[in-house]
């Protein structure tokens, strides 16, 4: 291989690079709602927990899992994440009361 070839390889996976990160950034949404979550709301699955929101299935971290005290707060302000090429699947970004 040649060095011009090389400095084209590398030029091409570039811009490929930068054209999946565009698309990632644009195809990005966001949301904050203010919710009741209850008991059918949460999913256990592998050992991960999840908030099923509006039909979206919401990864949550153990550390904001551990936040939600159904026995004393029902309503909660949850902020969260997902890819509109994927709008069924996120990520719980922040919860709290």
């Amino acid at each position: 291989m040649t060095q011009l070839q090389v400095f084209k390889t590398a030029f091409i996976a570039l811009i490929v690079i930068f054209v999946l990160c565009i698309g990632y950034a644009f195809t990005k949404g966001s949301d904050t709602k203010r919710l009741e979550i209850t008991e059918e709301h949460i999913l256990e699955e592998d050992g991960k927990h999840y908030l099923l929101i509006e039909d979206r299935k919401l990864k949550i971290s153990e550390a904001s899992f551990q936040r939600i005290e159904l026995d004393e707060n029902r309503e909660y302000t949850i902020s969260y994440s997902y890819n509109k090429l994927i709008p069924k699947k996120g990520r719980v970004e922040n919860i709290s009361l």
